[in-house]
């Protein structure tokens, strides 16, 4: 049981280890200063240690509040001393050796939300919160009051009047602010009170509303610009809800710089192109306009195994909202790592390395029944898949079924403490084309309750074997080429009938072999495209060469009719695994 804990630990250790070596993290930095008595702070980020008891380690805390409302409850007390401990919806935090320690029931802080901070020192005490932004709308009480911070930009904050000038529930309605006796008190000009960064706040809703600040900023989904491994491109939109222009910059913070770019579109020309994302951009809106803003990463110039941008939305009057972007590879990092030398891989895989799955659609045929050599329109376009595999060497092959499992990594005593067990060879992701080597490797999904692999398969194509390789370059401008064989006595063969005495591939007594099939063969080439044709004007679309490939597709049909069969249509092909061995 020992060496079982002690082995978690370390994992857990190592696996802080690989995501800094192996990762650039965004994060970023908020700073509060505490007087003594009672302060009202708003946290805007994700602390990366949110423990309580670790954030305010020396820091003379006697307790710290929350408050989540309920239906029932008071909004807030004029004097926190008079006690918060006995009010519905108030969450504490006690440290210890205090006598009432054991009543805590608050023990992280969390992003966009607002705590009540009771300093027990004669003298003011900073701390640092590092973490990164989660972002989200304020969620209003109805005829109510909240307590919370608002996003704005240190050093140029609005007033209050200037931040609710838009909002019908907010604007002159009552706000109180801590005072320097730790009391709440009503802010009496709301057009001279500056808002503060970082300071929270309770604010009166006269009905329903969702006001979201001077800026309104709608992510495409979650909380974060999250480039999940099918995503090259999202989208965010900004919308301008007064009656005068605004000016949004948007920023990157930090010094990470991810490699990323943004769809600009000429005004007059409607000229579409994806530019690289400088490290600021003004974007303009008029009264009244939405603008989309569409962002992607260029995963094939990321330096590191996962890579993330924390962004700053700010305007003229002082608001900022900040997002946080995040993507991984596909493919690992450039140069061989040592699980992938324990298995005898010693170069780094080509930067196409993989498994690309898509299909072909086929728009034109010629025809064979006039000795045509044409492709012409089909009445209606018809689609099959393909899966081809490039491996560390960039040698392409094309495949007709392939299951991806996982290998268990191994792990072997520390030379340090031989207590503790640490990871020889890491985990991995498999492919096999040979189904027999299923039963040696774990699966990476469960199906009806039972550990499974993910197949991939096609139907559009056959030969004998589990894959064949295929001649040309796997890049953008280039092209592959491949001859396919359906022997006579290929199961799938069109000609070939295992019980019809005519085409059976049987002499006349059903004992001997006789061929009574014909042979086709099937010259397959794939021309890739140097452009996106979701965007067929712009030279560097983003992720096309990396993630996405597509072009013509061109194939002739031999043996299947007395006339060669030309075929023409187009392919589209993803990345789908970044495994660059088979049957390893």
């Amino acid at each position: 049981m020992k060496n079982k804990l002690n082995f978690i630990m370390l994992m857990a250790l190592s696996l802080g280890w690989m995501s800094t070596a192996f990762a650039a993290v965004a994060t970023m930095q908020q700073t509060f200063d505490l007087k003594p008595g009672w302060n009202a702070i708003y946290v805007e980020l994700e602390p990366t240690e949110n423990r309580i008891e670790n954030i305010f380690s020396g820091i003379p805390v006697r307790s710290v509040w929350r408050w989540i409302p309920g239906k029932l409850g008071k909004d807030f007390i004029q004097d926190p001393a008079e006690g918060l401990l006995s009010l519905d919806g108030w969450f504490g935090y006690f440290p210890e050796p205090r006598p009432e320690a054991f009543l805590t029931n608050l023990y992280t802080l969390s992003a966009n939300t607002a705590y009540l901070v009771y300093l027990d020192d004669n003298q003011n005490r900073s701390f640092n919160l590092t973490g990164q932004p989660v972002y989200s709308a304020i969620n209003w009480r109805t005829n109510g009051f909240t307590l919370t911070g608002l996003p704005v930009n240190p050093g140029s904050e609005p007033s209050f009047a200037d931040y609710f000038s838009l909002s019908t529930q907010h604007a002159n309605q009552p706000i109180y602010k801590l005072n320097a006796a730790g009391v709440w008190e009503q802010i009496t000009n709301l057009s001279s009170t500056v808002i503060k960064s970082g300071e929270a706040y309770w604010v009166y809703t006269d009905g329903i509303s969702n006001y979201p600040g001077l800026i309104d900023v709608k992510l495409q989904q979650g909380e974060s610009l999250e480039y999940r491994t099918i995503f090259t491109e999202m989208n965010f939109m900004l919308s301008n809800t007064s009656d005068v222009t605004n000016f949004v910059r948007l920023d990157r913070v930090g010094g990470n710089n991810m490699p990323m770019k943004f769809l600009n579109v000429d005004p007059e020309s409607g000229e579409e192109a994806w530019p690289d994302l400088p490290n600021s951009r003004v974007i303009e809106l008029r009264p009244g306009e939405d603008v989309v803003v569409s962002l992607a990463v260029d995963r094939g110039n990321f330096s590191e195994e996962r890579m993330e941008q924390i962004f700053s939305i700010s305007n003229e009057q002082g608001v900022r909202h900040l997002i946080h972007a995040g993507a991984s590879t596909i493919q690992p990092l450039s140069l061989p790592t040592r699980g992938m030398l324990k298995r005898g891989i010693t170069q780094a895989p080509a930067s196409n390395a993989g498994l690309w799955a898509g299909s072909v659609q086929v728009k034109g045929v010629s025809e064979a029944q006039n000795s045509g050599v044409e492709p012409l329109p089909v009445g209606k376009p018809f689609a099959f898949r393909v899966l081809i595999h490039i491996d560390a060497t960039g040698t392409a092959r094309l495949l007709k079924n392939v299951v991806q499992m996982w290998q268990e990594g191994s792990y072997t005593p520390s030379a340090t403490n031989p207590d503790y067990l640490e990871v020889d060879v890491p985990g991995n992701y498999v492919l096999l084309t040979d189904d027999s080597l299923i039963p040696n490797y774990s699966g990476v999904t469960v199906r009806s309750g039972q550990s499974a692999g993910i197949r991939f398969s096609t139907i559009g194509y056959d030969f004998n074997g589990n894959d064949v390789e295929m001649s040309g370059e796997f890049a953008v401008g280039n092209s592959l080429s491949v001859s396919l064989l359906v022997d006579s006595d290929l199961p799938t063969n069109p000609f070939y009938h295992k019980y019809h005495p005519d085409h059976d591939n049987l002499d006349a007594q059903f004992l001997n072999y006789k061929q009574e099939a014909f042979q086709v063969t099937r010259e397959m080439q794939f021309l890739f495209s140097q452009h996106n044709p979701n965007y067929p004007d712009v030279q560097d679309p983003p992720g096309w060469g990396y993630q996405d490939m597509g072009g013509v597709f061109r194939e002739s049909i031999s043996g299947l009719h007395k006339n060669t069969i030309f075929i023409e249509g187009e392919f589209r092909l993803q990345r789908v695994a970044a495994t660059a061995v088979l049957n390893q």
